[in-house]
């Protein structure tokens, strides 16, 4: 159950970290576009962007944001897949299915043995992927257009979020095989006590 338990828990990290290039529409917006209190505080020439460039810089951001977005649906999927299994398998637990069918056990072995060895190649392509995404032409001129504005956050480059996520699927396959080798411990645990005799 503990086992589990962290396997949910990396599985939300997973869907978490994989969710912040998914859920940015992408699309440059200027500080002079929100108007109000908000321009005059800040200055109309503050964001460095606007008119032709601005407006490269929003078609870039949606270009690279389309880049990104397979990927980054596929990754959230798999994260969500990740995070249902483990739920499973603790009801499953707590209602003593092990207990009264000991084969299940040996099911759930092979099961978490599939998706350990499964994450391995998930994990190469999502690197693999991104790599290509960055590598691209259209990440390398928007990198460029920012950078000769004097913006540093734009660079061509793994973030935080995608090592994160990458970095949760290595535990997880980690604690994927811990746990089937303890459903195999726990199969002969309960095979075991089902041989002997009741003792009052």
């Amino acid at each position: 159950a503990c086992c589990q338990m962290v396997e949910a828990l990396l599985a939300v990290l997973i869907l978490i970290c994989s969710s912040v290039s998914y859920g940015s529409t992408g699309g440059y917006t200027g500080l002079p576009s929100l108007g109000g209190i908000y321009y005059y505080q800040y200055g109309g020439a503050y964001s460095g962007l606007s008119g032709a460039d601005g407006e490269k810089a929003q078609q870039l951001d949606h270009r690279f944001y389309l880049l990104k977005l397979p990927i980054a649906r596929a990754a959230v999927a798999v994260g969500g897949c990740l995070l249902v299994l483990p739920c499973v398998l603790i009801l499953v637990g707590v209602l003593r299915l092990p207990w009264h069918f000991p084969a299940w056990l040996l099911l759930e072995c092979i099961l978490d043995i599939v998706i350990a060895i499964g994450i391995v190649p998930a994990l190469y392509y999502f690197f693999h992927f991104l790599l290509g995404v960055y590598n691209s032409s259209v990440c390398k001129e928007r990198e460029q257009l920012y950078q000769s504005k004097g913006y540093q956050g734009f660079r061509c480059s793994l973030h935080g979020a995608e090592i994160a996520a990458g970095l949760s699927g290595c535990i997880a396959v980690m604690a994927y095989l811990l746990s089937a080798g303890l459903s195999v411990r726990g199969y002969r645990t309960v095979h075991k006590l089902k041989q002997k005799p009741v003792e009052l």
